[in-house]
């Protein structure tokens, strides 16, 4: 929500002449104003709030889990559940989503409508794109697991790798790990990639032009980079947060080989 400073100050004011912001607190301290949003919880319900990133926005649960709770946005409530979750503010400020539980089902509520119900959805596993256009989420119905993406269900595999979901930075590109029985392997784009006997940390990297995918996997015993689809070469480990991918297109990381350290670069 883009707000003019103009419409910012206007909006204040307003709430001042309605009493709802106290310029300087209660002690009248200089550069403080207090908004007041209704009567406080028990201490042990006590909200943690959720701020978007230009601090325009604040969102928080309120309410007891299991019972009835629910997410205040900017002084709004919105509808009860039996529990909620995975509060977060889209990376522009303007969307707000959350999972909710209600009659023995999950769903995602985003913009303040909730969507279809799950029998689980990975907390950890919720992401917008970083143009906040669009939303995606691991989700189970039965024994399969899915990635919905903007509302469309994917395919199902046995699992979906935990915050392994990632957008390209212009949001048109979508990877995460999936999991038949006792392979792992990356969607990208929808479409399932080599398979591996395991992944160490789950991570994936795309280039900052959205081109380049890279992410490292195991395979009888050996470590190695996996490059757009392509393995690179074996190591005994790879050192972990890696592999970066520079703005040149270099894909760089640190690995382990016979006991020696080596900085492995891919160069296009």
């Amino acid at each position: 929500m883009r707000t003019t400073s103009a419409s910012w100050v206007g909006a204040i004011l307003f709430l001042l002449a309605l009493g709802r912001v106290v310029a300087g607190g209660e002690g009248g301290h200089e550069g403080v104003q207090e908004e007041r949003l209704g009567m406080a919880p028990k201490p042990d319900l006590w909200p943690r709030p959720v701020y978007s990133k230009d601090g325009l926005h604040i969102a928080y649960v309120t309410g007891e889990m299991g019972e009835k709770c629910l997410v205040v946005v900017d002084g709004q409530p919105g509808p009860e559940y039996r529990a909620v979750g995975a509060l977060a503010f889209s990376p522009d400020g303007k969307r707000v989503r959350y999972t909710a539980w209600k009659r023995g089902k999950w769903f995602i509520v985003l913009d303040g409508e909730p969507g279809p119900g799950y029998d689980e959805i990975l907390m950890d596993g919720v992401v917008f794109s970083p143009d906040s256009k669009h939303v995606a989420y691991a989700a189970q119905k039965g024994d399969k697991w899915f990635v919905v993406l903007d509302g469309q269900p994917g395919s199902e595999y046995a699992g979906i790798g935990e915050r392994s979901l990632v957008f390209s930075s212009d949001g048109k590109r979508l990877a995460y790990w999936a999991k038949k029985p006792y392979k792992w392997f990356v969607v990208l784009d929808g479409q399932p990639g080599p398979e591996h006997d395991w992944v160490p940390g789950g991570r994936i990297v795309f280039s900052s032009d959205g081109k380049r995918v890279a992410y490292e996997a195991k395979n009888e015993g050996k470590m190695f980079v996996v490059l757009d689809g392509q393995p690179g070469p074996e190591y005994d480990g790879i050192i972990p947060y890696g592999p970066a991918i520079h703005p040149d297109g270099v894909v760089e990381y640190l690995a382990i080989r016979d006991g020696v350290l080596y900085r492995v670069k891919h160069v296009p």
